[in-house]
């Protein structure tokens, strides 16, 4: 098993390990995954589980583009249930969240997200599939939906 090294002033909430014997950490900040990937609670977008394996959904702006990590986990520790405490965490991360629908056409989930040590919020833009997002005149409506709700929430 690698040893994992956890950021200073972190401390593991729950583990477990993949197939290949690497582990796999949630702290209260974030996700730390095989090769080095590091990912704050905001950069998710959504998780599931299906026994063995945890799939992690980066957030990006446009559907099925974030990139999507299979963990297959083999050994969890007693007592720590990660999938839960990463399904938890992402959920807790998501502290505004409305759909719009877009003219000319199309959908769009508008979310805040709490960022670690910060008291602002990220925010994104979630197309509805099928969206035209290179249409200019659906761009300049979610940007003006997204205009309205950064001022309407702070």
């Amino acid at each position: 098993m690698r040893e994992l090294l956890l950021p200073p002033g972190e401390h593991r909430e729950a583990w477990a390990l993949t197939t290949a014997g690497e582990p796999v950490v949630a702290t209260a900040q974030r996700l730390l995954m095989p090769g080095g990937t590091d990912l704050v609670w905001s950069a998710i977008e959504r998780v599931s589980w299906r026994r063995p394996q945890l799939l992690v959904v980066e957030s990006n702006e446009v559907v099925g583009a974030g990139a999507h990590r299979v963990v297959d986990l083999v050994q969890e520790a007693r007592g720590s249930d990660l999938p839960t405490v990463v399904r938890s965490r992402v959920t807790a991360s998501v502290a505004w969240s409305r759909h719009e629908r877009l003219q000319p056409s199309g959908g769009v989930r508008i979310v805040g997200r709490r960022q670690p040590g910060s008291e602002t919020l990220a925010w994104q833009l979630v197309f509805d599939e099928g969206t035209p997002t290179a249409d200019p005149l659906v761009r300049a409506h979610a940007e003006q939906l997204l205009l309205g709700a950064r001022r309407s929430v702070g």
